[in-house]
């Protein structure tokens, strides 16, 4: 038998580095409540509605007052 010469052949393995940038991050810190307040000023004031409504807080004062006693 006739015996067949194996060829091996050395692979070198290449390695490959990484490179990371490091940035610096800037932090801005924003609060939540900027303190801007926007009014609008086509507000219209319904007068029967407020009446009505300061009509049965007294109400319920002054049920609450009788009740008490």
């Amino acid at each position: 038998m006739v015996e067949k010469k194996k060829s091996i052949k050395k692979v070198a393995k290449k390695t490959v580095k990484k490179t990371v940038k490091k940035t610096k991050k800037k932090i801005v810190s924003e609060p939540d409540d900027s303190g801007i307040v926007i009014v609008d000023d086509d507000l219209s004031v319904d007068r029967e509605t407020e009446l009505e409504e300061r009509r049965a807080y007294l109400e319920e004062a002054r049920s609450q007052e009788a009740s008490s006693d």
